[in-house]
């Protein structure tokens, strides 16, 4: 009993001891402030007026003001019933720099996004353990990269304002160069085939390791060459291959490393057995078997197994089941080492089109883009007529990107809206030229062609050009939608006066006028034919190059003037692009009749090709290659000669470069190309975006082999006549049209050859 009585005494004593501290807060005084606001302090505190004050709530006060970082020294006490608050506040930051940085590792945006981040920036309150994390984190960024030797100083200073000046001082050093590298373990692929997949390795030749800098070492380059060799063996079939061990060796003086890569490749699997499930719809198993590119018993690609996958979705996608989901469901085999497929197919509904907007087309009217979208707004929804429709889009060259992106309609499970997102480019090209040779002098041409006119889509081309080899006025014009068939309309009007020496081939002058009027039809979505008739006028004078004997002088002393001529044109165009086309092909020919009507009679027939392909490599990622080829023919009919002012010339940028333009073929006693009625133009070239530019999106870079031969006669075609050459040529989409250089070395040639190393061009591409 007299145990439970002191027990009671003791709870009662420290009650009372606890209401005697305890009082009512009738006002808070707030001490020290000097950025920050009293109602700032006020909003922080776990007390106000009218509260009891204790030496818990105190600690309370003290824990509160001090998560905020707002302040460095924190005093709390009670005088007579008013709460005192005692502060001393960690100082605002003045400024922030950051000096001696390139841009190898990172750049001045990034850097101010990660200051702001941080809340390390001008006006903010200085936080010691942020600036300790940003100091850290940029030596992690840079050591990354290869730049072990980083040194990072900082240099702080307060001014009487209890304001902060920060300079972060960076010492960057030298990357760290790889001295050796080498994968082993592997059995089944060459060593060196598997150090190709990687970005960095062991130098390259010095000159082109000086543009390359494979040799510098960088880890996220490297983990980055791990993953695309795990790709590549997975995609082989290695379903096992594995990374055992990266060991990397940093020399003492932490400017050279070696690395070691040891794998296991494991063993190859097979494709096993192969079915369908789910929701088929009127598809059968045989045409979905058809669709794969991947069977039973071959190696199993994962690549090929998304390819089919997605062959199969865009079916059921046509058919206007935009959210068809179809997996490729795998079980494996260890110890037969196979793979069977199982591929599951689940439809949900059909889907159609609510809404399509388009923005981003500050120029081009939105009946231009629509017209090349086949599927309307209330239509069935279609992957494959979209993708098509992007490809239309990006083909008209009115734009430098084309993207779409899908939205459900809330509230309903069969509508979609489809937003299309475009970037108006230049559509107009200004072309100028300046050029001297003995013969002409100095000679100035310009002109202009806007291919969308007024954002219409519509081609207007009105070009004015002077020099001494040509005088040309000319207007041009083409609806390529005159119908809602999509035919096209074409006409136009133009004068010109030729000199041809001025043109580096015989000496002859040409006044002629003329029009000419035209019409296209569609034959599919990517094949159109085009008539077109052109009727025009003639003044021909000869000069002394041509000797009586010549029928060229023949030709000027009958007195011919008049041209009435058709052409017929067939042309396919399934590129991907209009400017930087990196898929497809463009294939036309054409053929010219001078009718007998008129005085001239000859025809012409013209065949080109063009196409690219994507180089499916990760060592050559974003390269293309492409072909191209050019056949003409031309002859006189009916006992008439070609007129030698129609022949083909050959030489310098449009054909075979490396030589002088208009200079391939037989050649009058003076020297000057005659030209022929046969011309054989080839070549192939690897074009590359130029990776190492920031901003290059308009700029390519190409190395290329041309050949081609210029025949008199067609009768006379002769081996001997081919030239060939190599080079490495740069394009640039500038706004006044496309700007190229080339520099080329002639591989076949003979003498007496004119040659022309390097050239400047403006309006022509690749």
């Amino acid at each position: 009993m007299k145990k439970i009585l002191i027990q009671i005494s003791l709870i009662f004593g420290t009650l009372l001891s606890f209401n005697l501290n305890a009082a009512p807060i009738k006002s808070i005084e707030i001490l020290g402030l000097d950025a920050i606001s009293r109602g700032t302090v006020l909003s922080y505190l776990p007390v106000e007026v009218g509260d009891e004050y204790n030496t818990e709530i105190s600690a309370q006060i003290i824990r509160s003001l001090y998560k905020t970082s707002f302040f460095k020294d924190i005093e709390v006490s009670q005088d007579e019933q008013v709460l005192k608050i005692q502060l001393q506040e960690n100082p605002h930051i003045k400024y922030i720099d950051v000096i001696n940085y390139s841009n190898k590792v990172i750049d001045e945006d990034s850097l101010n996004q990660i200051l702001k981040s941080m809340d390390l920036s001008q006006g903010k309150i200085f936080n010691k353990r942020q600036l300790d994390k940003l100091i850290s984190q940029l030596k992690g960024t840079y050591i990354s990269k290869g730049y072990y030797s980083i040194k990072i100083t900082k240099t702080i200073e307060t001014d009487a304002q209890n304001r902060i000046g920060i300079e972060l001082d960076i010492d960057e050093g030298e990357v760290a160069r790889i001295n050796s590298m080498k994968i082993t373990g592997a059995k089944i692929n060459e060593e060196e085939d598997l150090l190709d997949l990687f970005e960095i390795g062991e130098p390259d030749f010095f000159i082109i390791n000086y543009f390359t800098r494979k040799d510098h070492y960088s880890r996220v380059a490297l983990d980055a060459g791990i993953e695309a060799m795990k790709s590549f063996y997975i995609n082989s079939g290695y379903l096992d291959f594995k990374v055992k061990k990266i060991k990397t060796e940093l020399s003492e003086n932490k400017q050279s490393i070696d690395i070691d890569i040891q794998i296991a490749e494991g063993e190859e699997y097979k494709l096993g057995t192969i079915q369908f499930t789910g929701d088929l719809l009127n598809q059968s198993i045989s045409d979905l078997k058809a669709l794969l590119t991947i069977s039973k018993g071959n190696v199993f690609k994962r690549k090929k197994v998304i390819e089919s996958v997605q062959a199969i979705t865009d079916v059921f996608a046509d058919q206007g089941y935009a959210f068809a989901k179809v997996d490729p469901i795998t079980s494996e085999n260890k110890k037969t080492h196979t793979i069977n497929l199982n591929i599951k197919v689940s439809l949900n509904k059909k889907v159609y089109i609510n809404r399509i907007t388009i923005i981003g087309n500050t120029r081009t009217q939105d009946e231009v883009i629509r017209r090349e979208i086949s599927i309307n707004e209330g239509g069935l929804y279609s992957n494959t007529e979209l993708d098509e429709a992007i490809k239309k889009i990006k083909r008209l060259g009115f734009f430098s990107d084309v993207k779409m992106e899908v939205s459900k309609v809330k509230g309903f499970e069969d509508k979609i809206n489809l937003h299309f997102s475009v970037e108006e480019t230049k559509t107009g090209t200004f072309s100028i030229g300046l050029s001297h040779s003995n013969s002409s002098g100095a000679s100035f041409n310009m002109g202009i062609k806007e291919k969308n006119f007024l954002g219409t889509g519509n081609t207007l081309n009105a070009s004015f050009s002077t020099s001494e080899a040509v005088q040309e006025m000319s207007f041009f014009f083409v609806d390529p939608y005159f119908t809602e068939d999509k035919h096209s309309i074409s006409y136009g009007l133009f004068t010109k006066d030729v000199d041809g020496s001025g043109l580096s081939v015989s000496s002859y002058n040409i006044n002629e006028t003329g029009g000419s009027f035209g019409y296209g039809i569609p034959l599919t979505e990517d094949t159109r034919i085009n008539a077109d008739l052109r009727i025009s006028s003639r003044d021909i004078t000869c000069g002394a190059t041509f000797s009586d004997a010549n029928h060229e002088s023949k030709q000027c002393a009958s007195g011919d003037s008049s041209e009435v001529k058709a052409n017929l044109n067939w042309s396919n165009n399934t590129l991907d692009d209009y400017n930087f086309p990196t898929d497809g092909q463009r294939n036309n020919i054409s053929a010219d009749l001078a009718l007998p009507i008129a005085d001239f009679r000859y025809y012409k027939i013209d065949a080109s090709h063009k196409s690219y392909y994507p180089i499916p490599t990760n060592a050559l990622d974003d390269l293309v290659l492409t072909l191209k080829g050019n056949i003409g023919l031309a002859q006189g009919y009916g006992d008439n000669d070609l007129p030698f002012f129609k022949r083909y010339y050959g030489g310098g940028s449009s054909s075979v470069r490396g030589f002088d333009f208009n200079s391939l073929g037989a050649t009058y006693n003076d020297g000057k190309a005659k030209g022929g009625e046969l011309s054989l133009l080839a070549g192939t070239s690897i074009i590359s975006p130029m990776k190492f530019i920031s901003d290059s999106k308009n700029m390519r870079m190409s190395a290329f082999i041309d050949a081609g031969s210029i025949n008199e006669k067609v009768s006379s075609f002769d081996l001997d006549e081919v030239r060939m050459s190599t080079g490495l040529a740069f394009l640039w989409l500038t706004p006044v049209g496309p700007l190229g250089v080339y520099a080329a070395k002639p591989l076949l040639k003979k003498s007496g050859d004119k040659v022309k190393t390097v050239e400047f061009t403006l309006g022509t591409s690749f």
